[in-house]
């Protein structure tokens, strides 16, 4: 029998089982509440806390999938157990592809008896102990397997999920998304934002008190009371921002004690302000930040007689990092004819210097060692460490790279002729490879779906390198191309998208609201989880009818969903505190234009709205004043 307490909520439209429900479950001990649609529970869910909901599947407006879906996107219902309750029998297999799909715990098939149902809760509350049980058991200790090296594994992994550090009472939660390090939350008081600040000589011990007290009573975040105080600006709060979440990661590469617990998870709520750098490059910074010479020393006494070389496989040698100069020309001669010791003998006077290089560039797996002398060719690196900030003319050039790259064959996706040399194919590759390797565009803001084009076309290139490069499989595919058919993609939907997204687009710019609901309707129906096109959609909707409440609602609805995909869209953010505001939701509306400002310190309507709202809010507060000298000299 399941522990007595644990609060349940039932989510469906039939009255008979909600009732059927409330009984049996509150005969076992369980605080039971139903409601009869999935909004109204979502919304429960996200604002209340239960351990536990029982959620039908076919149900009016919104679906019991389409719940389940969005509990598992927000972080305080990412583990909530879910049971779906369904009449249709699920085969195991199906039932796998829902957990991968939307994510329940378990399947409930009707009708059920009451002892079917307690012993599905029953094994579902027993399975989650043991799986606690096991995932404390497989702690890492950070003595054996440091900060650097855990990121490094997470990030060939491609893993997704929440890394859990802990040192002492320190504790840290470090989100992964594809292997890349995006936020950090930390229970640390002096990492947060103000002391940050303070011992950065930004702002005084008075002045961050003064504005945490401003902050209270306000309810405003602290960093935009500090630019009202006028101490700083909104590209300085953005880039205070910016260090904070990137210093909480690196601090702790001091860490030589503690644990590491990676727990994966399909997806987690975004954030606005998210780490741009790449795992090669965070190692790098934290190593030379934090690493004392005995770690160094430690790392590299095992590789010391060690050959020395760039990596044979791109997607390690090409990762970005920031090189200074002297850490170029190392990386260049790094050709396999050089031993660890004598890589350091060469630079007596940058001793401490080169092992962190050497030590950064290993754990990343941007050099590899050898026991042998194993001479490789040299490689260009100019051009890694340019960052790629995305706008309208780099978004339209990768998707007419991706046109041309996964429409064409390997040859002509490398630029090379079909008569072309080993060599010839292994410069064209590396060139590309250097051009659109997912890294160089971590910090561009990419939408989800471009981001995935930017893979495709990574993956395809390295797919045409791997077969022209070995003599066999290019003579074969050279045969298939001549005698079969050429291997193409259809990628018009992703190009009709597209062009449909400009058009309403240019239709938005000339006020013609209600002509831009069509071809942006079409863009997202082709791509529906493109957040600029879900944005620009909204905002249609919502101009080219703004009296109306149901428009209101379904705009409000789609920003909603946008944020989710990309929280450092501006715009979204500002369409959001737009409508809040037409509805009279002052406080809601207030800190969308926060948001705003935090992902675009340069957006000026968001900051103009700000501005009016304090005012407002000033001259609301000299009346009450007014109103009360007023009173006291009538009485």
């Amino acid at each position: 029998m399941p522990e007595l307490g644990k609060r349940v909520l039932v989510i469906d439209d039939d009255r008979g089982l909600r009732s059927h429900l409330q009984k049996t479950l509150s005969a076992a001990g369980y605080q039971v509440e139903t409601v009869d649609r999935g909004a109204v529970g979502l919304q429960k869910l996200l604002t209340e806390d239960f351990q536990l909901v029982l959620i039908d599947i076919n149900m009016p407006e919104i679906s019991g999938p389409a719940v389940c879906s969005a509990l598992r996107k927000h972080e305080k219902t990412r583990d909530l157990k879910v049971v779906m309750i369904t009449s249709m029998f699920h085969s195991p297999e199906q039932i796998a592809q829902a957990k991968a799909d939307y994510g329940p715990d378990e399947f409930l098939l009707k009708p059920f008896t009451a002892s079917v149902l307690y012993g599905l809760l029953d094994r579902l509350f027993t399975n989650s102990r043991r799986s606690e049980d096991s995932a404390d058991a497989q702690a890492k200790a950070l003595e054996s397997c440091s900060v650097p090296l855990l990121l490094h594994e997470l990030y060939n992994k491609k893993a997704t999920g929440l890394l859990h550090l802990r040192r002492g009472d320190a504790k840290k939660i470090i989100y992964i998304k594809d292997g890349y390090p995006i936020f950090v939350r930390s229970n640390m008081l002096s990492e947060c934002l103000g002391r940050m600040l303070v011992s950065e000589g930004v702002i005084t011990q008075v002045d961050c008190d003064a504005s945490v007290e401003r902050s209270k009573v306000s309810g405003r975040l602290q960093g935009t009371v500090l630019i009202e105080m006028g101490l700083l600006t909104p590209q300085d709060l953005h880039a205070a921002l910016l260090r904070q979440v990137t210093e909480k990661l690196l601090s702790t590469f001091k860490w030589q004690d503690g644990t590491g617990q990676f727990v994966a998870g399909k997806d987690f709520k975004k954030n606005v302000t998210s780490i741009k750098l790449s795992p090669a490059a965070l190692i790098l910074q934290g190593i030379k930040r934090y690493w004392v010479p005995k770690q160094l020393e430690s790392y590299l006494h095992p590789l010391r007689n060690l050959y020395v070389k760039q990596a044979s496989d791109p997607k390690y040698r090409f990762q970005e990092i920031e090189l200074n100069r002297r850490g170029e020309e190392i990386f260049r001669s790094c050709l396999g004819t050089l031993t660890v010791t004598q890589i350091l003998e060469q630079h007596p006077l940058a001793h401490r210097e080169v092992q962190q290089l050497l030590t950064a560039l290993l754990i990343s797996e941007m050099l590899e060692t050898s026991e042998i002398i194993e001479q490789i060719d040299a490689v260009d690196m100019s051009g890694l460490g340019t960052e790629q900030p995305i706008d309208e003319q780099l978004r339209r050039k990768i998707l007419d790279d991706y046109r041309r790259v996964m429409e064409a064959d390997y040859f002509e996706a490398l630029g090379i002729t079909r008569q072309c040399n080993g060599p010839e194919v292994r410069r064209a590759y590396y060139r590309l490879a250097k051009e659109y390797h997912p890294d160089r565009f971590l910090g561009s803001g990419l939408s989800r779906e471009m981001s995935t084009k930017i893979n495709e076309m990574f993956q395809y290139i390295t797919q045409a390198y791997t077969v022209l490069s070995d003599p066999e499989s290019h003579s074969d595919y050279l045969d298939e191309l001549v005698n079969g058919p050429k291997k193409t993609i259809n990628i018009n939907q992703v190009i009709e998208a597209e062009t449909a997204y400009q058009e309403g687009r240019i239709l938005l710019n000339t006020r013609r609201f209600g002509a831009a609901i069509k071809p942006l309707q079409r863009a997202i129906e082709l791509s529906p989880e493109e957040p600029e096109y879900l944005t620009h959609f909204a905002w249609a909707l919502f101009k080219a009818s703004p009296e109306k409440i149901e428009v209101r609602n379904r705009a409000l609805e789609v920003l909603l969903a946008s944020r989710e995909l990309n929280p450092g869209l501006d715009l979204t953010h500002l369409y959001l505190g737009r409508i809040y505001q037409v509805q009279g939701k002052e406080r809601q509306s207030e800190k969308s234009f926060e948001m705003a400002v935090q992902a675009n310190p340069d957006c000026t309507e968001a900051l103009r709205e700000l501005r009016l709202i304090n005012l407002r809010r000033e001259q609301s507060s000299q009346s009450k004043g007014l109103l009360k000298k007023f009173i006291s000299k009538e009485n």
